[in-house]
C-alpha cells in the first residue's frame, strides 16, 4: 500500500527528503552544506539563514517567504537552479505539502 504525503515532517522526510534530495544533501554528500537527512533535516532547514539570499531556509508559518519553497518552485530570482537539479521537479502535490507543513509551524514531527 502506498503512503499518502502528509503536511508533516516525517512524512516529507520519508516520501520527499529520502528519495528525492539526501543523494545531494545528506550523507556524505551535504551540497551547499545542507543534510536532509533523516534526523537532521529539521535542524538544517528551520530558522536556519540561506547562504544564497536573506530569507531564511524555512520561515515557520510562512511559506512565501521560504527560500526552500523559491527553490523548489524555481522562482526568478533564486540563485543557481531549481531544486531538485537532477530529474523532474517535485510535482505540485509534493510542494504543496512542504508549504502547508511550513505554513502549520513547521514541527519537527
Amino acid at each position: 500500500m502506498e503512503e499518502t504525503l502528509m503536511p508533516t515532517l516525517s512524512s516529507i522526510q520519508t516520501l520527499v527528503f529520502d528519495p528525492r534530495c539526501v543523494a545531494h544533501h545528506g550523507g556524505d554528500t551535504v551540497q551547499a552544506g545542507l543534510d536532509l537527512s533523516e534526523g537532521m533535516s529539521h535542524a538544517a532547514l528551520v530558522n536556519v539563514p540561506s547562504t544564497q539570499t536573506a530569507l531564511d531556509l524555512v520561515e515557520p508559518g510562512d511559506a512565501e517567504n521560504s527560500y526552500l519553497v523559491h527553490k523548489l518552485e524555481g522562482r526568478a530570482g533564486i540563485v543557481r537552479d531549481r531544486m531538485p537539479p537532477i530529474g523532474d521537479p517535485l510535482t505540485a502535490e509534493e510542494i504543496e505539502a512542504i508549504r502547508d507543513w511550513i505554513n502549520a509551524g513547521a514541527l519537527s514531527e
